[in-house]
């Protein structure tokens, strides 16, 4: 991060600041900033599903952008001020009952609506919604392990790892129904996302206990399946982008890690 190399922890200019990164971050925990990546993808998987029901050869399209744009400032708007107050959404923060796993699959199920609705929609098109919905829960499953971070050695733990072979086995699973919907729906954009998400929680399930593979199987489907929908709505880019770096460079100068990231950690489990 060219963040840490022209301020560096022990520098002036981060200690003199730090206290006031800490006010800020904590009230980006509050609000839950973080959230906004997955509540976005699906508000835009929603978008891309109505582009393709169009025209399957659609790509690098970016007629609409000021609608879409339009579209996740009011789905960040009914998450900030609906959705997490009334802690109708707290996917990665606690373990998820099968009553909260109901309630995020709805709400899921109403972004992708938020971003498939427009004047034009054809109902005829909407049970492609459900396998995009199964693709969340897949990907939320592996939020039932949560990650705490070691501030003093600015390293990600998780320690229990009971129930590790039923969370990510139905984790395996819902992807692959969603990968085979995509095929036989003819999608190439949720084949393709479901194909190369797919080995991160099958990884988690057959590899010894360790939270590298957590991490990777936490970040890189949400990344992989916000790229795949880029690729029909590019200006899907510039608003991951912005809050992307944004919040790690809060991160950075209250806590001195990168986070958001695509490393990972490979300290051994004690």
């Amino acid at each position: 991060m060219l963040l840490a190399r022209l301020f560096p922890k022990k520098s002036t200019f981060f200690e003199r600041n730090k206290h006031l990164y800490i006010k800020i971050g904590t009230k980006m925990d509050s609000v839950g900033w973080i959230q906004l990546f997955t509540i976005w993808t699906l508000v835009v998987a929603g978008i891309v599903i109505n582009k393709g029901s169009t025209d399957r050869y659609v790509y690098w399209d970016w007629i609409g952008w000021e609608i879409g744009i339009l579209k996740l400032v009011f789905a960040s708007a009914l998450f900030i001020f609906l959705l997490k107050p009334k802690k109708l959404w707290y996917l990665g923060e606690k373990e998820l009952k099968i009553t909260g796993f109901i309630i995020h699959g709805i709400v899921a199920f109403m972004l992708l609506m938020i971003g498939w609705i427009n004047l034009d929609v054809s109902f005829r098109d909407f049970p492609i919604l459900f396998p995009y919905c199964i693709a969340f829960l897949s990907g939320s499953l592996v939020f039932q392990f949560t990650l705490d971070l070691d501030q003093e050695k600015g390293v990600w733990n998780h320690h229990n790892w009971e129930n590790k072979m039923s969370v990510f086995g139905g984790s395996v699973i819902l992807m692959l129904v969603a990968l085979l919907f995509g095929i036989y729906l003819d999608d190439p954009i949720l084949s393709s996302a479901a194909a190369v998400s797919l080995p991160f929680p099958l990884i988690v399930l057959i590899w010894p206990n360790h939270v590298r593979h957590l991490q990777r199987a936490r970040v890189f489907p949400i990344f992989i399946f916000a790229m795949a929908l880029c690729i029909r709505v590019p200006w899907f880019f510039f608003p991951l982008g912005l809050m992307f770096f944004v919040i790690r460079t809060i991160n950075y100068f209250r806590f001195g890690i990168v986070y958001p990231s695509f490393a990972v950690d490979f300290l051994e489990e004690e």
